[in-house]
């Protein structure tokens, strides 16, 4: 179970138009970030609305959306916070949830259906508890991935016509066929890891949220094209 945190901190700054410097007890609970007043209602502010965050040893700067900024300033704990904070709002989510494909192998060898999966599978599972977007981003590397994806669709391309190299290159290349919508998907995720890894601080939390949806586009495009790749294997 992770500790609790809690910083004491003067926070400077505005949130819808009104200006705030007050000081606050600072804490996390689950998906919001409580800012608990000395003499007002707490704020309880969702990480969902939160783009980005920089700290320093004892400083935090929380972007929200609509460009507000709070500056926490004054406590050797906002630096832990703001760690929990970034752990808690880029934690990879399931990437498999809702794949149809991939649970069932119903009518196609269960060996190229694994196959096909496995550099899939592996990538999700590389992600599994890493919270830090770039380190992310690093282990769900598109050309790494495309590399995997490729071997495998030649694999598969050989056990299918063992001993016959001329019929092994045509069904490699009907899979490709049947797989270039994954070779987009993992470009267009590329291409969103690029602008995640060279994005500001103050944008970190939204740009990895649009790369995530580009990865989940990813394992949607190879649920979609198993269908059409067991339909060439059939």
């Amino acid at each position: 179970m992770t500790s609790v945190i809690t910083a004491q901190a003067r926070v400077v700054g505005i949130v819808r138009g009104r200006e705030i410097d007050a000081s606050a007890s600072v804490t996390l609970d689950q998906e919001t970030l409580v800012l608990a007043w000395l003499d007002a209602s707490p704020w309880r502010l969702s990480l969902s609305g939160i783009e980005g965050i920089a700290g320093g040893a004892s400083s935090l700067t929380v972007y929200l959306v609509s460009n507000d900024v709070l500056e926490l300033s004054g406590d050797d704990q906002l630096r832990p916070l703001g760690l929990q904070l970034l752990d808690r709002a880029c934690a990879m989510p399931e990437l498999t949830r809702g794949l149809k494909s991939l649970g069932s192998s119903r009518g196609t060898p269960v060996a190229a259906h694994d196959r096909w999966f496995a550099p899939f599978l592996a990538a999700r599972r590389s992600v599994e508890g890493v919270s830090d977007p770039a380190r992310q981003v690093m282990l769900l590397d598109a050309r790494t991935l495309t590399t995997e994806i490729e071997r495998a669709i030649a694999e598969i391309a050989a056990s299918k016509a063992p001993g016959d190299p001329a019929e092994q290159r045509a069904v490699e290349a009907a899979l490709e066929e049947e797989a270039a919508p994954v070779f987009s998907a993992i470009e267009i995720m590329g291409l969103a890891g690029d602008a995640l890894r060279g994005g500001a601080l103050d944008t970190r939390i939204a740009d990895w949220r649009r790369w995530v949806e580009t990865v989940r586009g990813v394992f949607a495009a190879a649920d979609d094209a198993w269908t059409g790749i067991a339909a060439e294997l059939r």
